[in-house]
């Protein structure tokens, strides 16, 4: 898969401090989170959730939170963002209700198949169409069929006049979280570069031609969308 190597983004200095230097943004995350238990309510209470791109595992302790018969299988080849994950899980006792994976997920092997995945912020990583229908399609072989699929990526059609306000409010969004006048600078270099910036509907096509139904949008919070899906 073509991608930025996560393990160097994402190293043991920028893990130890992930959680809190994004508190600015914690209501879209929470937001994400909240629509992404309302969709899973119908999931059994012995339900194993795949996590890919676990991180430091927000969502695993929201949701574990909630459902104290949920097992979770946490994805990353971040080593240092799981390591802050695993100190989080035994201080809030949902430890032996997790199965940690350093690694992508094509190396996570295929059984047990899960009841439900969420992949957040994640796919968005992958530069190329192949490397990230790529991704989904891994994800579905690690699903049971009918599995739910909660998924979010930045996406946005730059060429409209609509996306440039909306990334301008992003900006004062990432300023808000401590990125300096060098930071935007790196950043706006970087978007849709080393990260993909596709429109909506190209990242639903990508989703649906991967083992996928046609997802449905649950919720935006600027350049963020987050869709429901089901493994066909």
């Amino acid at each position: 898969m073509s991608q930025l190597d996560p393990t160097l983004m994402f190293d043991k200095a920028h893990a130890e401090k992930y959680d809190t230097k994004f508190a600015r943004a914690e209501p879209f995350r929470d937001v994400i989170h909240l629509v992404t238990d309302l969709a899973f309510a119908s999931l059994p209470d012995d339900a194993n959730i795949l996590v890919v791109g676990a991180g430091t595992g927000s969502e695993i302790i929201a949701l574990a939170a909630r459902h104290p018969g949920w097992h979770f299988t946490a994805v990353d080849p971040a080593g240092a963002m799981l390591d802050v994950f695993r100190k989080k899980a035994e201080a809030a006792g949902i430890l032996d209700r997790c199965t940690i994976h350093v690694g992508y997920i094509e190396s996570l092997g295929g059984a047990p198949l899960h009841d439900a995945a969420t992949s957040l912020l994640v796919s968005h990583f992958l530069q190329t169409d192949a490397s990230r229908g790529a991704f989904f399609a891994e994800i579905a072989a690690r699903l049971k069929p009918g599995a739910l699929l909660v998924n979010a990526d930045l996406a946005a059609d730059m060429t409209d006049k609509a996306s440039g306000r909306l990334y301008a409010t992003w900006e004062q969004m990432l300023r808000e979280t401590g990125a300096d006048a060098e930071g935007l600078d790196n950043y706006r270099a970087g978007f849709g570069r080393d990260f993909a910036v596709h429109t909506p509907a190209a990242v639903e096509a990508l989703i649906a031609q991967n083992g996928f139904e046609r997802p449905s949008p649950l919720v935006q919070t600027l350049l963020m969308r987050t869709w429901l899906t089901a493994k066909t």
